[in-house]
């Protein structure tokens, strides 16, 4: 049984002779840290295929020598090149491991030349984040065809599974003496601290560390003693926790409970993954076992924390209308359960996907023969090149054909369970709809906010207005992202910078800055979570509504808003500078104005609010902060609201307008006139026409 160590590894181990080629090879490290291989034909020219493997769980500290996988030999002798990273974080690697294979790409692209064709292969969690790479927008372009096996589609389930194991076996177990786990500290108990937790667990299977701290499992359970030395408790708590996590075997059994302790601890606290911001949780989960679900810990996750880390660690099925998946599972796995090629189904259109198990008479994880990896990996090529859809009947007839005596099991009567009955679902975290749009901040941290714009078609906008960090020269800052709503909130994967140059070059260029991640607990009140650049840094605050836009309030059913001019606008002529706007009622309305050098006298954010009917145009007194510094040392009592420097002239009408800023004090004298367009208009407003 392969347990998530570099999963896939033992699949196809006894490949058929093979004629020699030259194969030139690359390995090193990247910026990240990362180690990387590469393996290339003599022949292989600019604009050839490449494949990306991804390898599975690996807890070592460092893994500094990756491999290239089961298909290697032959995909190289196909004309392949093949690529791998290490990945610099250990265990769950999936909060680098995308960016890392970014990092991958661009290392082949100047050692190698630039590829045509990318395909992904991975199996376990490499067979997740192969099928996550397919969602990239920089990346799906290029991909025709990924290759996954036995992967934990819904990551995020598979982890609410081994969370209910940990926080079961402490109540089934919680009065036999030597028989509880270890815990840790407060508020988490059930998460080992990090120095309880070995920096280098090369196999959970068989680690010396893992096993004296599983001690107690045999103590409470039985597991790993003959059934002849097991008490009746014994075999009445192991049948319990059997019952309610549907694993039978007892080697299994081990292993979940090695991952629902080391790793799923190291995922809460490691400073490189969630540092202590807890994306689990049970609120709302249901157990079969009546004491267990009357009596068992219930635990809350953190809003931004569980947006985070689900969006991290799920793949969502965005991957276009062209690019086909085969994913192969093994029926009796107990720790990436089959009921994962059931979300697959779910998530990708019946004609992009074939979906197939083995059925097995001892359960396995990621346990194929040679020929059925092989009958996958070559009935994919043929599919993404132009062939037919293969099924699974093909899946079988291709395994037999193939070399070798091992089996050949692929079962087209097998049906995967769904996830829910295997994992209790949690509570529904709220569904973010046009009642969302507004302003947002942290109320110990007043003058600094978000602007947010919540778009038809799951889509979000938001602006976030600031101050630059110590000792940047310029005062204010402001970042803009399009960003993705997802069940509980909101994620801006791109967030862009807009710097104040003050009296640097003229600027309305944007630069990359990082992430940020929104979680609510309800229509009034959530988190944000921003991952900065060096010098910015990363902070999770909590956040309160401020502003609702007109007939759109948490009372409100998320519709039926008058035709209104809330949304963002901005001069195409002079993009880098533009204008974010909420109608507050019938006659007050909140502007919030960025301008960047180059395309405004004001380099800067302003608001003001309007007490006049825009449609017939108002004049706007501009306040322009300043003082604070972002990040931890932000002090809300050196916020200065300087008055009298600039004010707007604004009319809007459905989908253009007209606005003029002009200078008072220092700027007497100055006007700007903009040419306004809309470019969004908030979900919840209705259409109207000019």
């Amino acid at each position: 049984m392969n347990l998530w160590m570099r999963a896939a590894g033992m699949l196809l181990a006894l490949l058929p002779a093979l004629p020699a080629w030259a194969v030139r090879e690359f390995n090193g490290q990247g910026a990240s840290g990362a180690y990387y291989r590469i393996a290339v034909p003599d022949d292989w020219q600019a604009g050839g295929p490449l494949v990306l493997y991804q390898h599975g769980l690996d807890f070592s500290a460092v893994d500094d020598d990756p491999g290239l996988g089961p298909l290697r030999d032959i995909a190289l002798q196909e004309g392949y090149a093949i690529a791998a990273s290490g990945f610099s974080q250990r265990g769950w690697a999936l909060f680098r491991a995308i960016d890392e294979n970014r990092e991958l790409l661009e290392i082949f692209k100047q050692q190698v030349g630039t590829p045509g064709e990318i395909v992904p292969f991975g199996g376990s969690m490499g067979g997740l984040i192969a099928l996550k790479l397919a969602e990239q927008p920089d990346i799906r372009p290029h991909v025709k065809g990924v290759l996954a096996l036995c992967p934990p589609v819904a990551g995020s389930r598979a982890w609410d599974s081994g969370f209910d194991l940990r926080v079961a076996y402490d109540r089934v177990c919680t009065n036999v003496d030597n028989g509880r786990l270890r815990r840790g500290a407060e508020p988490y108990p059930w998460a080992y601290n990090l120095n309880d937790i070995p920096d280098d667990l090369d196999n959970l299977e068989t680690d010396s560390d893992v096993l004296r701290a599983l001690l107690s499992v045999t103590v409470c359970t039985g597991v790993s003693l003959p059934e002849n030395l097991r008490t009746n408790g014994m075999r009445e708590r192991l049948a319990r926790l059997s019952a309610l996590t549907h694993i039978t075997n007892d080697r299994f059994l081990l292993t979940n409970i090695a991952y629902s302790t080391f790793v799923l601890s190291d995922v809460l606290r490691a400073p490189d993954k969630m540092s202590g911001r807890n994306p689990f949780g049970n609120v709302g989960a249901v157990y079969a076992d009546a004491d267990i679900d009357a009596n068992v810990l219930r635990v809350t996750p953190q809003p931004a924390a569980a947006v985070q880390f689900k969006w991290l660690s799920d793949f969502n099925g965005d991957i276009g209308s062209a690019i086909k998946v085969m994913s192969v599972h093994t029926s009796g796995d107990q720790l990436v359960i089959p009921a994962h090629q059931s979300v697959l189904r779910q998530r990708v259109a019946a004609n992009q996907l074939v979906s197939a198990v083995v059925n097995e008479a001892e359960p396995s994880h990621c346990g194929f023969g040679t020929r059925e990896g092989l009958a996958a990996w070559e009935l994919l090529r043929a599919w993404k090149d132009g062939g037919a859809k293969p099924d699974v009947a093909a899946l079988q007839q291709a395994c037999l054909s193939a070399p070798g005596d091992d089996a050949c099991r692929y079962d087209a009567s097998y049906v995967p369970p769904t996830m829910d009955s295997r994992v209790p679902p949690r509570t529904d975290p709220p569904a973010i709809d046009a009642r969302w749009n507004g302003n947002w901040s942290d109320p110990s941290r007043n003058g600094e906010g978000i602007a947010l714009e919540i778009l038809p078609d799951n889509a979000a906008a938001v602006y976030f207005f600031t101050f630059a960090p110590a000792g940047d020269a310029a005062s204010q800052a402001w970042m803009v992202s399009g960003g993705k709503v997802v069940p509980g909130g909101i994620v801006f994967d791109n967030v862009q910078y807009r710097p104040d140059p003050g009296a640097g070059t003229p600027t309305a260029a944007s630069q990359p800055w990082g992430r940020m991640y929104l979680g609510f607990s309800d229509c009034n009140n959530g988190e944000l979570r921003w991952e900065g650049p060096g010098g910015w840094g990363s902070k999770t605050v909590p956040i309160k509504r401020l502003t609702s836009l007109h007939g759109l309030g948490c009372e409100s059913a998320g519709g039926g808003a008058l035709a209104q001019t809330s949304g963002s606008w901005a001069d195409q002529t002079k993009l880098g500078s533009g204008f974010h706007v909420e109608q507050l009622d019938a006659t007050h309305t909140l502007v919030m104005f960025y301008g960047s050098k180059g395309t405004s006298p004001f380099s800067g954010w302003a608001v003001g609010v309007s007490d006049g009917n825009l449609a017939q145009g108002a004049t706007i007194p501009l306040f322009v902060p300043t003082g604070p510094r972002f990040g931890d040392a932000y002090d809300p009592a050196a916020l200065q609201q300087q008055a009298g420097l600039w004010s707007l002239t604004l009319k809007l009408g459905c989908t253009t307008g007209t606005a003029t800023l002009t200078g008072g004090g220092p700027n007497a004298g100055t006007t700007f006139p903009f040419a306004l367009s809309r470019l969004t208009r908030p979900a919840g407003i209705n259409a109207c026409a000019d």
